[in-house]
């Protein structure tokens, strides 16, 4: 089968675990044509993977002192939607002149899911964003602005799918019969190839693993080693000042893995997929989620639930004092959790999309959409050599008067 694989491309965690997927689907003899942005785009150039992808225009997350604005966010989006829509229709026309996609697959990205439902291509979603819509409790501590966003975000992004495959490492806080608009299929989270193979080497060589992205933080989590003097800490992805207790690194993905799989426990934000990567590993994590990020809120909110670890607004002192006191108890739910690499996510996913193609329907809005381009091509033209070219002439000759 020929798939349109549509990727968010705000974050590394939906292009880290579609890279996952879409080389599982191309060993099946599949192939696969990625739509994605921003750090989709940065981390195919840099991981040297010889996928077949376009860049495309994408939703951007805006953040000011580590905090998400979302007026900032959502008054971006909407200034762009008009160019945006308009670069993202010549794509479409040409990808399905080009490519002639027989199924989409999208990870949180709605410019793939609007074209197949545009032209009746079958969909299937796969992420994990949908679970801040069903989970059975919400963070009680969240605004009501947070969750309003977010929910909105969500309710536009993700198109009623042929299947979702909902990701989540606590499906038992899965409101499944909440809301009939997904089909769900709840899977384990994907775990990429890398973090599979640490879990060959892990260990407890005590000290406690810091991952954070915005250097707002860094003054609380200075504060936090030097009253913690008998905890050793590694940071990455933070600018720090190193003491005698607290390491700091440049990020490099193999060290950052090694040291995941050898740490006692994380700090990290509410980001799914190091979540889901820490869990997989049996490492107990203090959530401080980035604030106004409801879905990051509503991961630590489930963390907690599940009993993997703790979750704060602040890098609280007594809330983490509380983790380190429990961390033998977190150790002991996470060894009950259970997840077969990703071999039942792969089943799963590879039936229904066998199931997909058996039933494939007839379509006749792409030939339609196919017919159209030369004649947009000749109008084009048309209008380049009737217009522009003699507006052009007329400017030259005014030029050579004024002279």
């Amino acid at each position: 089968m020929k798939i349109l694989y549509g990727i968010a491309g705000h974050g590394n965690g939906h292009i880290t675990r579609s890279s996952y997927v879409v080389r599982l689907l191309e060993s099946k003899g599949h192939k696969v044509k990625i739509l994605t942005y921003g750090q989709g785009i940065k981390y195919i150039k840099n991981s040297g993977e010889d996928f077949d992808y376009v860049d495309i225009s994408g939703f951007d997350i805006y953040y000011r002192d580590g905090i998400v604005r979302n007026y900032k966010t959502f008054y971006e989006f909407i200034k762009k939607l008009p160019l945006n829509s308009a670069k993202q229709l010549l794509i479409f026309f040409k990808i399905i002149y080009d490519f002639k996609p027989h199924i989409v697959i999208s990870d949180f990205e709605p410019f793939s899911q609007l074209a197949a439902k545009s032209i009746g291509i079958p969909l299937v979603d796969i992420d994990n964003n949908i679970a801040v819509n069903i989970v059975k409790e919400n963070p009680e501590d969240a605004s009501v602005l947070e969750k309003f966003y977010t929910k909105g975000t969500v309710n536009l992004f993700v198109r009623k799918a042929k299947y979702h495959f909902l990701l989540s490492f606590a499906p038992d806080y899965i409101n499944v019969d909440e809301d009939k608009k997904y089909k769900l299929i709840i899977v384990p989270p994907i775990i990429r190839t890398e973090i599979l193979e640490a879990k060959k080497i892990v260990e407890d060589r005590k000290f406690i693993l810091i991952y954070q992205t915005s250097d707002s933080l860094a003054e609380r989590i200075e504060s936090l080693s030097r009253k913690f003097k008998d905890v050793d800490f590694v940071a990455y992805r933070v600018n720090l000042k190193e003491s005698s207790n607290l390491k700091v690194k440049g990020f490099q993905k193999d060290e950052f893995i090694k040291d995941l799989a050898l740490c006692s426990g994380i700090i990290t934000n509410g980001g799914f997929t190091l979540i889901s990567e820490a869990i997989y590993l049996g490492k107990p994590i203090y959530s401080v989620p980035i604030s106004g990020q409801y879905e990051q809120r509503v991961n630590g909110f489930l963390v907690e639930k599940c009993g993997y670890g703790l979750t704060s607004k602040e890098f609280s002192e007594d809330r983490f004092r509380e983790f380190l006191e429990r961390v033998s108890e977190f150790k002991k739910n996470l060894s009950l959790y259970s997840q077969n690499q990703n071999k039942d996510f792969e089943r799963k996913l590879i039936g229904a999309i066998n199931l997909v193609n058996k039933n494939l329907p007839t379509r006749y809005y792409d030939q339609i959409l196919t017919s159209l381009i030369p004649i947009i091509h000749v109008t084009a033209l048309k209008f380049f050599f009737s217009k522009v070219i003699p507006l052009y002439k007329k400017q030259i000759v005014r030029i050579k008067r004024k002279f």
